[in-house]
């Protein structure tokens, strides 16, 4: 009978070291979920386990590899279907539908399109690769007894995911030096009794308890010492960043080819794709989030803006610059920034309209060494609102913190309808202006977009809401770059429709001016990832090199500059207020009534109130009234407290199935009352549902991109139908008539796969 090793089963030292490797094994299984998407890596870690047990116990292979490959489907199943495995409908439909992924999938193979795997076949290899890796740890541990390269690898994987991701592995870093030094002094103690036996001196294998008491005091020394011994700061600065630029490349605002994602200070020339880049530039301590603004530009090249600093210095710590007029309501407000070590820049970062900046939490740098904090001059471009400070000498610095005051506005969306289109001419000279060379047909475009509105306001809207509209996709890689005959708006838009929050924002700004709407292009950062809440309501953001961002700003007469936000997925964190009617009602008039008669009435049950609390202090102290009211005994009788515990249970059941009774009431909910009208509640309800479920949306994630997730989890494809039907009531104004009818089976068919 064919068996994977001939040999008998090895002695208990073997079994032992054998143990140890599978805990190398799963500290390699443990960081997947925190550097990837992939969930239920429980499932992994017991096929793993499932595994290593059949190997061990050396099953011929006629039975593991059937054994292999139904626990393989059985994973397969959990993750991606639906039902019990073991009814026709769940474990046969899971292997008819995977003898369709395997031929499909396997046909890509030959073909060389890789991309193309999909996640179940994908699955189904990373399956088949932990088979694999625990035989070969058993072939290492039974035949050649040699684990250190597998321990070197693990080790280097852990330190690499721990200095380039996420992953926290100080507490991995211990445990595999734990594991190893125990593999490695068991391994060399068979290596001894090998040789002992070699040479007669013993004929079995030996065990020597001082030899692992000795192992284990050595250890636990080694490991306490490691841990409590003082530790020296880091004596180099950080080379993770220097290697990401060799490796991944620094970009500019100009040139071509794949850039790194961050703040940059050319934008000459637009295009091309670049690489995420997840490290953190400042952190702000702030009311609300908000985006950060650096800068704005106005002249616009058919290739990228460009634009002409006229800086004035402003005295004391007011700063000249106004972005919102008489008829813009603001409040005051406050935000401290602290930038990471080693990240600098010589300009301020802000939200709304920056008052004044504070001297006494302002620290920067010039020339590499740390700044008095006074004296300091301010200067303010007010073209593109960029506000930066000097020393007396003239020497720019590099800012490492400060506290600014600003201005938060709510922009009235009723008077933005009314205002005058009447622009001063400073604005129009500044803000229309357009390259000769753009292609007619951007403006006709422009004019088709906005042919049914009549005021600035619903225009701006309409060629905002344009982008999310009329099939442009977000994305980040891949993306052309213009030819140098070619204007980079005309190809976004009538070519690829294929970008990120460049071609949205400068599209959008250019559409704009040839209506001869003001706009203007300003870059800065989103608002960042929220990591703390303060006690007084205040939060901290975390904001990265992958927030830096761009978007448009367009000018409302006696309103001021507004911001709008064309880029898909992107959330615009102004505040646009409707105008409220006042209508002055005197109720008491209309109704006849004398306003003062119900506190007459209160003045008097106030006797009656305290004759009532005299009554009730002077109750007994075994817990009766005067009247013979029920005492403690009588209370507490077996037929109350069998009713309480019933009462206690079901509340226990009623608080544990509360996400399925809430799911059923909602089903209900909008099967009786779901309308049209409706749908934009539902499916918002929808998304509620989900996240309550363990299906939250992503930061940054597109609602498509959620769909699609949402619908592979699923094993569905109605979420995609719902979210397609959403983008066009939210974003089009689209009115939907019968849709509710046709996608509410849809919807229904999504909560009750959540309640399964």
């Amino acid at each position: 009978m064919a068996k994977i090793n001939s040999k008998p089963a090895g002695s208990v030292t073997h079994l032992f070291i054998y143990i140890l490797t599978f805990l190398l094994l799963w500290e390699w299984l443990r960081p997947i979920p925190v550097i990837t998407h992939t969930a239920d890596i429980h499932i992994f870690v017991w096929f793993a386990f499932f595994s290593a047990i059949l190997i061990y116990l050396r099953v011929p292979y006629w039975l593991i590899i059937p054994a292999l490959l139904a626990g393989s489907i059985y994973g397969l199943h959990i993750i991606f279907y639906e039902g019990s495995f073991l009814s026709r409908e769940g474990g046969w439909q899971t292997v008819r539908l995977f003898s369709g992924e395997a031929w499909y999938n396997t046909t890509l193979i030959f073909s060389g399109e890789f991309a193309g795997l999909t996640d179940p076949f994908r699955t189904f290899l990373l399956f088949l690769l932990l088979a694999l890796v625990c035989y070969l740890l058993y072939f290492s541990v039974f035949q050649t007894r040699r684990i250190f390269f597998f321990l070197l690898s693990t080790v280097v994987y852990i330190t690499v995911l721990d200095t380039f991701t996420p992953v926290e592995a100080s507490a991995a870093i211990i445990r595999i030096v734990i594991i190893g030094f125990f593999i490695l002094t068991l391994l060399h103690m068979l290596k001894i009794q090998d040789e002992e036996r070699a040479i007669g001196r013993r004929t079995a294998s030996f065990f020597s308890p001082a030899w692992m008491y000795t192992l284990i005091f050595m250890i636990l020394a080694a490991t306490g010492v490691g841990i409590a011994a003082p530790k020296p700061d880091p004596q180099w600065s950080d080379p993770v960043p220097a290697m990401r630029g060799m490796v991944l490349g620094e970009g500019s605002g100009s040139g071509s080819g794949l850039k790194r994602v961050g703040y940059g200070e050319n934008d000459e020339r637009l295009g091309g794709g670049f690489i995420q880049d997840d490290n953190p530039v400042f952190t702000a301590e702030v009311d609300e989030a908000s985006y950060w603004r650096g800068e704005s530009k106005h002249e616009y090249t058919g290739h990228g803006w460009v634009s002409d600093p006229r800086y004035e210095e402003v005295s004391g710590d007011s700063l000249g610059y106004a972005k919102y007029e008489s008829l813009t309501e603001t409040e005051e407000r406050q935000v401290s920034i602290e930038m990471k070590e080693g990240v600098g820049f010589s300009h301020f970062f802000y939200p709304g309209q920056v008052q004044s900046i504070s001297l006494d939490n302002l620290s920067f740098y010039v020339d590499d060494n740390e700044g008095a904090r006074e004296p300091l001059s301010f200067m303010t471009d007010p073209v593109g609102g960029r506000v930066m400070a000097e020393t007396p000498e003239g020497n720019e610095i590099t800012l490492t913190a400060y506290d600014l005051v600003y201005e938060d506005p709510a922009f009235p969306i009723g008077t933005m309808r009314t205002v005058s289109e009447n622009d001063p001419q400073e604005v129009q000279d500044l803000y229309l202006q357009l390259p000769e060379e753009l292609p007619e047909r951007v403006a006709d475009l422009a004019e088709e977009i906005v042919e049914d509105e009549e005021n600035r306001y619903d225009k701006v809207k309409a060629v905002e809401q344009y982008f999310s509209e009329s099939g442009f996709t977000y994305q980040t890689q891949d993306v052309p770059m213009p030819e140098e005959d070619e204007d980079y708006v005309d190809q976004f838009l009538f070519e690829t429709q294929v970008g990120y929050c460049d071609n949205y924002s400068t599209s959008m700004a250019v559409l704009l001016r040839t209506l001869d709407i003001p706009a203007r292009w300003v870059k800065g950062f989103t608002s960042g990832e929220e990591i703390e809440e303060l006690e007084d309501g205040r939060s901290v953001y975390e904001v990265a090199n992958g927030n830096a961002h761009s978007w448009v700003e367009v000018y409302f007469p006696e309103v001021g500059w507004v911001p709008f936000e064309p880029t898909q997925g992107f959330d615009n964190y102004a505040e646009f207020a409707e105008e409220e009617v006042d209508i002055d009602i005197d109720l008491d008039e209309e109704n006849g009534e004398d306003t003062e008669q119900p506190d007459q009435d209160r003045d008097d049950m106030i006797p009656e109130l305290e004759e009532g609390a005299d009554d009730f202090e002077a109750a007994g102290s075994d817990g009766s009234t005067g009247g013979g009211g029920p005492g403690l005994a009588e209370m507490f009788t077996p037929r109350t407290l069998f009713i309480s515990i019933l009462s206690l249970v079901f509340l226990m059941v009623l608080y544990q199935k509360q996400s399925r009774l809430q799911n059923y009431y909602f089903l209900i909910h909008y099967k009786l009352l779901g309308q049209d009208k409706r749908f934009s509640t539902a499916y918002r309800r929808l998304l509620w549902i989900l996240e309550n479920e363990g299906l939250p949306r992503g930061e940054g994630e597109t609602l498509r991109e959620y769909a699609k997730r949402v619908d592979l989890v699923l094993s569905s494809q109605a979420m995609m139908k719902l979210t397609k039907l959403y983008e066009k009531v939210y974003y089009g104004g689209y009115e939907p008539d019968g849709e509710w009818e046709a996608l509410q089976t849809e919807w229904e068919e999504l909560v009750k796969s959540l309640n399964s």
